[in-house]
C-alpha cells in the first residue's frame, strides 16, 4: 500500500483522506492545534462564533452522498434563517431560507464537521511543514526539526501562496499556481449580555466595508448567548490586513453599528480574526493539478469555485483521477 502525506486538514484535506483511505496509508500534518480550515469556530465562553464558514449548500449529487451521513448522525443540521440583503443600512430584498435551497450548518458549531469526519484518521496537528525532500521518496520536515519521512505521493490541501513556497519548481503546475491571487478578510466577533433586538438572523451587504452579518446564537442547537459575527469586505481587509487590531475591531464595530442602525459597544467580548487567504480573486472551476512525475497533487475549495462544496468536489475529482490512472 501506498503512502501519502497530506497538508491541511480541512474539508479538502480530509475528504481526500477518506476517499483514499482503501488505497493509501496517509498521514494528514495539520500546523493549528486542531482540524476545520476555515469550517472553525471560536469559543470564548459562554460565547460560539463560527468565524469561517458562515453556512454551505448542496448542489451535486456526489456532495449529497458525501452529506447524507452527517445528517443522520446530526452533526449538521439545516438552517431556516430569516436573510436579508441591505443596501448599506437598509433592506432591499429579504428571504425566508425554509422555503429555499437548504443551507446547513455544523452542529453544535461548525468545527463539529471536520472534527466528526476526521475521527478515524491519522492526523499530526501542531506540525507545520515547512520544507519538501526528494530522495527515491518524499520527506517532509516541520518547523522543529522533526523528519517525516518514505512518502510515496505528497498532496497539499492549503492555500495556493503556501503551495508555491512549499512545493519545489519542478512541480509541474507551480506557475500556474503562482498567478492565483487570494482576498484576505476580517471576522469580527461580539458577544452580548443581552438579546439584541435585530430583525433578521444573516445578511449580506453592499456598499460597506461589512459584507455579511450573522447571528450565529441563532443557528440551530446553539446556546442562548447572543453572539454576532461581520465579516469585512475584501477591499476592506486588502487595504488593512497588517494594521493594528485594535484599530480594525473599533472600526468594524462602527461600520456594523451603521449598518445595524444601533450601537454595537456595549459587546462585552470583542475580538477579530484575520483571514490572510480567505477567497481567490477568480475562483477555479474544477482545476486539476495532478503530477504523476513528480507524485505531487494540490487540492482545495479555490480549486472548485471557492464554497464549502468546491472543497469536497476538489478532494473527490482528485480521488477520481487517482483511481483512474494511479492505483
Amino acid at each position: 500500500m501506498i503512502k501519502i502525506a497530506i497538508i491541511g486538514s480541512g474539508l479538502a484535506g480530509i475528504s481526500t483522506a477518506l476517499l483514499l483511505k482503501d488505497q493509501a496509508d496517509i498521514t494528514l500534518f495539520e500546523k493549528a492545534r486542531g482540524v476545520s480550515g476555515r469550517m472553525s469556530t471560536r469559543m470564548a465562553e459562554p460565547y460560539l462564533f463560527d468565524h469561517g464558514a458562515q453556512y454551505f449548500t448542496v448542489r451535486t449529487d456526489a456532495f449529497r452522498s458525501f452529506v447524507h451521513p452527517l445528517l443522520d448522525a446530526g452533526v449538521i443540521a439545516r438552517w431556516n434563517a430569516n436573510y436579508v440583503e441591505l443596501d448599506r443600512n437598509k433592506i432591499i430584498k429579504y428571504k425566508d431560507w425554509a422555503k429555499e435551497e437548504p443551507r446547513y450548518v455544523g452542529v453544535p458549531k461548525m468545527n463539529s464537521v471536520n472534527k466528526y469526519l476526521a475521527r478515524n484518521l491519522k492526523i499530526k496537528v501542531n506540525t507545520k511543514i515547512k520544507k519538501l525532500e526528494k530522495g527515491s521518496t518524499w520527506s517532509l520536515l516541520d518547523d522543529e526539526g522533526n523528519k517525516y519521512s518514505e512518502f510515496d505521493w505528497v498532496i497539499t490541501a492549503i492555500p495556493p501562496r503556501q503551495v508555491t513556497e512549499l512545493l519545489p519548481d519542478s512541480f509541474k503546475y507551480h506557475e500556474d499556481i503562482k498567478k492565483i491571487e487570494m482576498y484576505p478578510s476580517f471576522s469580527l466577533m461580539l458577544g452580548f449580555k443581552k438579546e439584541l433586538n435585530i430583525d433578521f438572523d444573516a445578511a449580506k451587504i453592499i456598499n460597506s466595508n461589512v459584507s455579511w452579518i450573522s447571528i450565529d446564537s441563532r443557528k440551530p442547537f446553539r446556546n442562548n448567548y447572543f453572539a454576532l459575527i461581520a465579516q469585512s469586505s475584501a477591499e476592506y481587509a486588502a487595504q488593512n490586513i497588517r494594521r493594528d487590531k485594535t484599530h480594525v475591531i473599533e472600526y468594524l464595530i462602527q461600520e456594523t453599528s451603521d449598518v445595524l442602525s444601533q450601537d454595537l459597544k456595549s459587546a462585552v467580548h470583542k475580538n477579530i480574526h484575520g483571514w490572510l487567504y480567505a477567497n481567490a480573486v477568480d475562483q477555479g472551476k474544477n482545476v486539476e493539478f495532478f503530477d504523476i512525475d513528480e507524485k505531487l497533487a494540490v487540492c482545495g475549495d479555490w480549486c472548485c469555485g471557492g464554497r464549502v462544496e468546491g472543497a469536497f468536489l476538489s478532494a473527490y475529482n482528485l480521488a477520481k483521477i487517482f483511481r483512474e490512472h494511479y492505483f
